[in-house]
């Protein structure tokens, strides 16, 4: 369980993200959460090596700021509460949330491609979701900004952001007590 009191509740997407020069925090946590659906012993260690392999630069990462993330992450996707708050910004910040979407799906699709086990477990409906990801992660974002012309139009981006936080939430209930392996 995470400690909150270790996480200051002023702590924006922006301030966060500015720690993180050389990693986009949408993209990593999606990878994350893809590894987490994995039957690895130490999904941690899993993911800091994977985020390796998605860094744009080489500065090093704050590791403990990481394992708070990892933490923080882990709980809401254990939570019966279905609280998992992607890690992109927040609507007023439109642009940025659009790409951090399109990221979060990019992270989450490399995740799960590492396990090609994983797929073969799915029903069709975790199947059809798992295709829908891929498909969102090959967005443009200048191209769904020019399509988000009206109110309606952004509400359809939200209830996508909402389609793939609840599909992640539903996965991971049903991928997580497979056993596990080395």
């Amino acid at each position: 369980m995470v400690d909150e009191s270790r996480i200051p509740q002023t702590v924006s997407y922006d301030l966060l993200q500015a720690q993180f020069k050389g990693l986009n925090l949408a993209e990593a946590q999606g990878v994350l959460v893809a590894l987490l659906y994995s039957t690895s012993f130490d999904h941690f260690k899993d993911w800091l090596q994977e985020l390796d392999h998605i860094r744009f630069d080489e500065s090093p990462l704050n590791e403990e700021i990481l394992k708070i993330l990892y933490d923080k992450t882990l709980d809401e996707m254990n939570s019966t509460e279905f609280n998992l708050r992607l890690l992109i910004a927040e609507e007023e910040h439109l642009k940025e949330r659009v790409q951090g979407f399109i990221r979060w799906c990019h992270g989450f699709s490399y995740g799960f491609g590492l396990s090609s086990e994983l797929y073969a477990r799915l029903d069709e409906d975790g199947k059809d979701f798992i295709r829908y990801i891929v498909e969102f992660s090959s967005l443009d974002t200048e191209e769904v900004l020019e399509s988000l012309g009206n109110e309606e139009d952004k509400l359809a981006l939200e209830e996508l952001v909402e389609f793939v936080r609840m599909g992640a939430l539903m996965l991971y209930f049903h991928l997580k007590d497979q056993p596990k392996v080395h």
